[in-house]
């Protein structure tokens, strides 16, 4: 594999878990995951393992509030060629799943990237550290947040869900596909699982990524259990290998 095909896989190996991030427009009151969940995943490149991804859900500082988090990180072996240590938090209220702080550090080999954003949803602006204001479009969440709040949607077969996401100081509008029900077998289990396929070509680094399938449970839970983008050099998978 050449050095400039290693670095585009390891950029979408760092950035798996933000391919699971899509909002809801609006949520209903349904609960499918809470505080203690946490979901392991595998980074895989054919039979390679390259790193591990995790999502979790934790207390916030006050009654109201929950912490997500992900952080994505390679294995000594793809350390060596690019090594990633990235972690992004969403602090929410836990009702309606709307963003209130996010963080992100990205270490990606030499490249560095720290974002910290509040949201003023009395205003409808995200205010960045040192103060810039961007103007919120309705619905618009960060990319944690967005993702469990598709968790509380229940899904049909066919439907076409228009989404925004806000991110580097843009409202990013996506749509999210859901397709048919397959049943996959993951180290975590068998799921029987909706396929759904976002639509990120307008979304950064995720132009050139090829098609994306997301695999998430057809149950009360909405879990994701797989993920996998094709590439023009091969195939790459996140597989769900523990939850709680």
């Amino acid at each position: 594999m050449r050095a400039s095909q290693g670095n585009a896989l390891l950029r979408i190996v760092s950035a798996a878990i933000a391919l699971l991030s899509f909002a809801a427009e609006t949520a209903p009151a349904e609960k499918p995951f809470g505080v203690g969940e946490r979901l392991t995943f595998a980074i895989e490149y054919g039979f390679i393992k390259a790193g591990t991804a995790e999502l979790r859900v934790s207390r916030g500082e006050r009654e109201d509030e929950w912490m997500l988090s992900s952080r994505a990180w390679t294995n000594s072996f793809f350390d060596v060629l690019f090594k990633v240590r990235d972690e992004i938090r969403s602090t929410v209220d836990a009702n309606t799943m709307e963003s209130l702080r996010f963080e992100k550090r990205l270490q990606e080999g030499k490249f560095r990237d720290t974002e910290i954003v509040v949201f003023d949803r009395e205003r409808d602006l995200a205010v960045y550290a040192g103060g810039k204001e961007v103007p919120l479009e309705p619905g618009a969440r960060d990319i944690l947040a967005s993702f469990y709040s598709l968790r509380r949607q229940r899904l049909l077969i066919g439907e076409r869900i228009p989404l925004v996401y806000h991110s580097s100081k843009k409202n990013w509008a996506i749509h999210v596909d859901v397709g048919a029900v397959e049943t996959v077998k993951v180290p975590a289990g068998t799921f029987r699982c909706f396929v759904i396929e976002p639509n990120l070509k307008s979304v950064g680094v995720f132009r050139q990524t090829g098609r994306l399938r997301i695999w998430i449970t057809a149950d009360e839970r909405r879990m994701p259990v797989k993920l996998e983008s094709k590439v023009v050099f091969g195939a790459f998978e996140a597989v769900l290998t523990e939850y709680q």
